[in-house]
């Protein structure tokens, strides 16, 4: 039997700290990202329409011609356009950085649509804002629940948040698995979102694989590589991959990516004589910079461990 990952409703209630809703949110949560390195948020408060409308604009996007795609351009790895490839034929990939901001998704836009395109702007503002307001509740449930909570401001100062649109072709000659081996994010966090075609699983504590079953009201919240270096591996990464079995379907899928500018270090309180310190202090770019150059993308199940683990006497 395939565990279940916990699926937790973020009410009005629940989302308030001191309340026993809170607390029992907290508890749920940090032993679901130590087991599987993942939960489910269930949000009863997304803005009216606004899972409708972020798909609409995504396929509006991906129907650009390609010469305006290619001009998605970024000096971070995986930041900019991701074409379809040799490999991965039928994933296709835009991302806005810094998507939180205004003046990024203005910029985005207007590379895009030269001639303005307000509704697609503000569309992806607003959800990236929503996004990020989710992030400072689940951050702030983490930093309660291990005693770290002056790790919140400086971590929600310094973050910053990739929006990647991605789509997924499943021709029906073709084999279904679509990217079939089993990643980690290199992001601190990650919060995935899909249309109402099935295709993420993620790997349970048991090494079963979970289907998520998309909804306009969930989002699959995952641990990424530099989320494990930061709790001195006291939460796991998730490990999932994507696998598209609706014959001839075009899966659409939102994953929003927290990245943090400059240094992540452990806390001294993750650190003690039963848990030494596993990780030096590392730059999380540089180390997203590492896994693109590195032969071990694929093999490593921890590239961080690799780069930036302490090593054992």
């Amino acid at each position: 039997m395939v565990s279940q990952i916990p699926v937790i409703v973020f009410s009005e209630e629940c989302t308030k700290p001191g309340t026993s809703s809170w607390e029992k949110a907290c508890k749920v949560i940090v032993q679901a990202l130590e087991d599987h390195g993942c939960f489910i948020v269930d949000h009863p408060n997304v803005p009216l329409g606004l899972h409708d409308t972020v798909f609409s604009v995504a396929e509006d996007l991906f129907d650009l011609p390609h010469e305006t795609k290619i001009k998605n351009t970024n000096f971070k790895p995986s930041h900019g356009y991701i074409a379809k490839v040799p490999g991965t034929p039928l994933l296709e990939g835009m991302n806005i950085d810094g998507a939180e901001k205004l003046e990024e998704c203005e910029k985005f836009t207007s590379i895009m649509w030269p001639s303005g395109n307000d509704h697609f702007c503000k569309t992806v503002h607003d959800y990236s804002k929503f996004i990020a307001e989710i992030e400072k509740v689940v951050f702030r449930m983490v930093c309660e629940s291990y005693g770290v909570e002056k790790c919140f401001d400086p971590y929600i100062e310094s973050c910053t948040y990739l929006l990647r649109f991605l789509k997924y072709k499943k021709p029906a000659d073709l084999d279904a698995n679509v990217n079939p081996i089993a990643h980690t994010d290199k992001s601190f966090l990650s919060y995935l979102h899909q249309n109402n075609i099935r295709g993420l699983e993620v790997r349970t504590k048991d090494g079963e694989w979970f289907t998520f079953e998309p909804s306009a009201l969930t989002f699959m919240v995952m641990a990424g590589d530099a989320c494990v270096a930061w709790s001195n591996g006291r939460i796991k990464a998730c490990y999932h991959r994507v696998a598209v079995r609706e014959e001839s379907q075009v899966r659409y899928s939102l994953g929003t990516f927290s990245y943090i500018s400059g240094m992540i270090e452990t806390p001294e309180e993750f650190i003690d004589k039963a848990h030494p310190r596993q990780y030096k202090p590392f730059n999380h770019i540089d180390f997203l910079c590492y896994y693109d150059s590195s032969d071990n993308r694929i093999k490593a199940e921890s590239l961080i461990k690799t780069y930036c683990g302490v090593q054992a006497n």
